[in-house]
């Protein structure tokens, strides 16, 4: 960005409180994603795990660089957001760890479509339009993991 650029931008976001924590939400469970599929990765015994551990790690950076974009544009400072990742380990390691993603997805499904049908007048449309752009892959996401989860009852 050029000076002429940056005189342009407000310091001031234009997300609201609900959109700000969304997007800190979103974040940080896209961070715990990546982190976790990275452990799967190594713990994982199930070659359908250890793909799904990898789809998360892969779709989950590209989606937090696109939150780490709509963050800058609006100011919004995401350096403190860190993740905590998953205690499991043991011999039932890919059940757990996949009934987990389940829950995960299930909920981030609801979160996402709330979202994406938030759009107030005025607001700022970045954050829906993320939302409505991610949804589909959320979606997919949990038909893999229930697909993993049937190859390793």
């Amino acid at each position: 960005a050029t000076a002429a650029d940056e005189s342009k931008t407000s310091p001031e976001s234009k997300l609201t409180a609900g959109d700000k924590k969304f997007v800190k939400k979103a974040y940080k469970g896209g961070m715990e994603e990546v982190e976790n599929g990275k452990m799967a990765k190594e713990k994982a015994k199930n070659d359908a795990t250890k793909n799904v551990a990898e789809r998360m790690i892969t779709d989950h950076t590209k989606v937090n660089e696109e939150l780490l974009n709509i963050a800058k544009e609006e100011n919004l400072d995401l350096s403190k957001v860190h993740a905590k990742t998953a205690t499991i380990s043991g011999d039932n390691f890919d059940k757990e760890y996949l009934t987990m993603l389940k829950a995960d997805h299930e909920k981030d499904m609801a979160e996402l479509e709330k979202e994406a049908n938030d759009t107030k007048p005025g607001e700022d449309r970045d954050v829906p339009a993320f939302a409505k752009k991610t949804l589909p892959t959320v979606k997919e996401h949990l038909q893999m993991v229930e697909d993993a989860l049937a190859k390793v009852k």
